[in-house]
């Protein structure tokens, strides 16, 4: 074993690490994040579809674009004419569904990530299928620990913001917590609380950092996106709607990865602080019994 693989980090080391791990194993991260965002990008677009109700067609008929009467050369013109308007409940229904399906996406997506993550970090070798048949039975407990969380960090934003912000801080490594150490989703909060607690601070800043490295690759294709909707593809809406989603979805798919990577970092870097995760993984080592993947949970 690397004496200096499992020891613990300085908010620099974990960052360093987190871009090392992610070139070594960029194709198997960026293909995990794909198999989701792609999907939901074309489901979005589907959605959007239903809603307006919006269909080409090519013909002289009454329909939602139609042949202008003044075509001018060998190429149909189009023109957009108002239609019927869709029904509230189709359009509350598409929007509900799409929209939970985007937020199952996410979930599976960042479960599978971290999964991956961990076992590069273990030096275990897996695949993008494994770690999502390992993630999927996990998915109710995923999604209950989504949304009890996001319930809890709403309201203590509601109670003048700071507790909301603790609360975000104390729970930040509850899906680490379920997919590594295979807790429920209370005691993956619980789990995550005792990890962060002394270590507010460093939790928040790896956050922040990581925070603004997102926001500094999406900014480049942000303003691709913007520009050609000003300029390129003004003139066809539905152009302009496609080549925007999935300019856009390509940031995600850079970034999801460096997140995943930082935080199970800073998950092991506090097990390593506070429950010697290093003397155990040295111990397993030298005595040959197990593997990496096979240590378990220091309460």
């Amino acid at each position: 074993m690397d004496p200096q693989q499992f020891e613990p980090m300085s908010i620099g080391r974990i960052l360093d690490r987190t871009f090392t791990i992610y070139r070594n194993n960029f194709v198997r991260f960026i293909t995990i994040v794909a198999l989701i965002q792609v999907p939901i990008a074309l489901l979005s677009l589907l959605s959007v579809s239903l809603i307006s109700g919006g269909v080409y067609e090519e013909t002289g008929e009454s329909s939602e674009f139609v042949v202008s009467q003044e075509t001018i050369g060998p190429e149909p013109q189009f023109e957009t004419v108002d239609g019927p308007a869709a029904s509230p409940v189709a359009i509350m229904c598409t929007a509900v569904l799409a929209g939970f399906l985007v937020f199952l996406g996410n979930m599976l997506a960042q479960a599978a990530l971290t999964k991956s993550v961990s076992e590069s970090y273990l030096n275990r070798e897996i695949t993008v299928g494994q770690a999502y048949r390992f993630v999927l039975p996990k998915a109710l407990i995923l999604i209950g620990a989504s949304l009890l969380v996001g319930l809890v960090v709403g309201v203590g934003f509601l109670l003048l913001v700071v507790p909301g912000v603790i609360f975000s801080l104390w729970f930040y490594l509850t899906v680490p917590c379920i997919v590594v150490e295979d807790c429920g989703v209370t005691a993956g909060m619980s789990r995550s609380r005792a990890l962060v607690s002394g270590n507010l601070g460093k939790v928040f800043l790896v956050g922040l950092l990581v925070g603004l490295i997102s926001f500094a690759i999406s900014m480049p294709f942000s303003m691709i996106a913007q520009f050609g909707a000003m300029f390129l593809w003004r003139d066809d809406p539905m152009t302009t709607m496609v080549v925007s989603q999935f300019i856009n979805i390509i940031p995600q798919i850079i970034a999801m990865p460096i997140s995943a990577s930082a935080f199970i970092l800073l998950y092991y870097d506090l097990r390593i602080r506070k429950e010697g995760f290093d003397l155990e993984m040295l111990a397993q080592s030298m005595s040959g019994q197990g593997n990496a993947g096979d240590v378990a949970p220091s309460y």
